[in-house]
């Protein structure tokens, strides 16, 4: 018994095929990109004096820590999605090397 089926290899294709991996890592991608703004927008209602005392008031708000939890949300669908694609392609190489050995062996016989 193969350890790869033929069922097994559609439902990666299906996968690979998915584009909803692709649009949570463009989600990521999108929101990691706009915490510099969130941090900067914060950073501009803050009375501090200096740079550096903006940033950590900014750093403390919780709109940003809201923010970064989001980010790590979309990351973690991200990669979720990334393992998934792994997944998939590994199942498509394993079944691909049981059918070439199946075929050399036929040759062998």
């Amino acid at each position: 018994m193969p350890l790869v089926s033929d069922k097994d290899v559609e439902d990666a294709l299906a996968i690979l095929g998915d584009e909803t991996g692709a649009a949570a890592r463009a989600a990521h991608e999108y929101m990691d990109a706009l915490t510099k703004s969130v941090l900067a927008d914060l950073m501009s209602q803050s009375n501090e004096s200096s740079v550096a005392a903006r940033e950590n008031w900014a750093r403390s708000q919780p709109e940003y820590k809201e923010h970064l939890e989001k980010v790590g949300r979309f990351a973690k669908d991200a990669y979720r999605w990334r393992q998934r694609y792994a997944a998939a392609e590994a199942k498509i190489e394993i079944w691909r090397t049981q059918n070439a050995n199946a075929r050399a062996m036929e040759r062998v016989r």
